[in-house]
């Protein structure tokens, strides 16, 4: 996580702008006394520069203005929070713009989503109109950069969904942000406005990966929202390697961050085994998140599930049963991951964790590594270990990543 707030540091830093974070506020706080409420005329770009002295955000070959008054025949002349100096928390006013959620606004200000309800008189589930404006009266207890507007001219080949790739935004977003002036086709010559995030958007026009293998996947897929309930911003999928196969290639999407470090961890398993078999890759994420199938989480691109490997003397088709799995390999593909940066959590049922610790144990692994990796035998409910029990994993892991560096409304419940 501190890479991620140094991404969110050098973005304020280049807009200008200081601005102090807390976590969100509990339900006493809903109604913070003697508090003002911000209003705010609408500005011109001028007036908005000289009275933040906030310089063009620089980022590649492009200088990015401060948004300011975006495309009238969607959302008149309202213009999106600025970014002004100030203490935190404090009333601010969002104009929203096309296809936000109440849930996003929360992960970027740093609040509940019921807040946001109950401070706007909207319904328990009451969601925002998909493209016209509204203007979100929100107690801020974080405020990250503001989105900014390029202007891009469409070349031959373009599509809405290659654009978007290359900003880091949902390409139905640019589409219903565009619509009203080019239609729903594009046509070289065009030029059309791209609402980027600054931190996401750096990240792209910085990308330097570590590895060759790295470098198969492309920066600026990024999650919105918790695993359980969120989306995956042009998600990116993970790529062929030596020692694995995609059982579900559909659904083997993740965020840049989180499909780089598995990458990273399943060539630091194939080097360290010599199974004759791939393991199976099973799912991550549809390419744009959201729901799938019967899992309740795999929504925003950072869970994963690889199945346990068989012996190799066992027919590989057969299911994965606590007698049939290489327990030896298991605890490889485990030790691969726990090495690599930003897992968070795996998922292995508890009582599955009992073979996989004699196997480690049998393996001459130590026991204060076995005691930080394995929630074994100190019962399902420890909040101990790498490895924790969850129901239905018993015949695969499920690795959780963390945030990436550069995902401004990724979230944990």
């Amino acid at each position: 996580m501190g890479a991620r707030s140094s991404v969110l540091a050098l973005a304020l830093a280049a807009l200008g702008c200081e601005a102090a974070a807390a976590g969100p506020t509990g339900d006493a706080e809903l109604e913070p006394a003697q508090t003002e409420t911000e209003t705010r005329p609408p500005a011109t770009a001028e007036s908005s520069a000289a009275e933040l002295e906030m310089p063009a955000l620089q980022l590649g070959d492009q200088a990015l203005p401060i948004a300011e008054d975006p495309i009238a025949p969607l959302w008149g002349a309202g213009a999106l929070p600025r970014h002004t100096p100030g203490e935190l928390p404090r009333w601010i006013e969002h104009q929203t713009i096309p296809r936000e959620t109440v849930e996003a606004l929360a992960l970027r200000y740093g609040v509940h989503a019921r807040q946001i309800r109950k401070w706007n008189d909207m319904g328990a589930n009451e969601e925002l109109h998909r493209w016209r404006s509204q203007t979100l009266r929100i107690h801020a207890q974080a405020y990250p950069p503001p989105r900014v507007a390029l202007r891009y001219t469409v070349v031959a080949g373009d599509s809405w969904a290659a654009i978007a790739r290359r900003h880091g935004v949902h390409d139905r977003h640019l589409r219903a942000w565009n619509v009203s002036e080019v239609g729903r086709s594009l046509e070289p010559g065009e030029v059309i406005d791209v609402w980027v995030d600054p931190i996401v958007y750096a990240a792209i026009q910085t990308d330097d990966p570590a590895s060759a293998r790295a470098a198969l996947v492309r920066p600026g897929a990024h999650g919105v929202g918790v695993p359980q309930d969120g989306e995956l911003i042009v998600g990116v999928q993970l790529p062929p390697g030596p020692g694995y196969r995609l059982r579900y290639p559909n659904s083997a999407y993740g965020t840049t961050w989180a499909v780089r470090q598995t990458v990273s961890a399943l060539d630091r398993f194939v080097a360290a085994t010599d199974h004759p078999y791939p393991i199976s890759v099973g799912t991550m994420s549809r390419m744009r998140g959201g729901e799938i199938g019967h899992h309740v989480s795999h929504q925003t691109g950072r869970d994963l599930d690889i199945r346990l490997p068989l012996r190799a003397e066992v027919p590989q088709a057969l299911n994965p049963t606590a007698r049939r799995v290489d327990w030896e390999l298991t605890w490889e593909l485990v030790h691969a991951f726990a090495k690599t940066e930003g897992v968070e959590v795996i998922f292995l049922d508890y009582q599955r964790q009992r073979r996989l610790y004699r196997a480690a144990e049998a393996k001459g692994v130590d026991e204060a590594t076995l005691e930080q990796l394995v929630q074994f035998p100190r019962g399902w409910g420890a909040s101990l270990g790498l490895v924790r029990h969850s129901p239905g994993h018993e015949g695969h892991i499920h690795v959780r990543f963390s945030c990436g560096p550069a995902e401004p409304l990724c979230g944990d419940l």
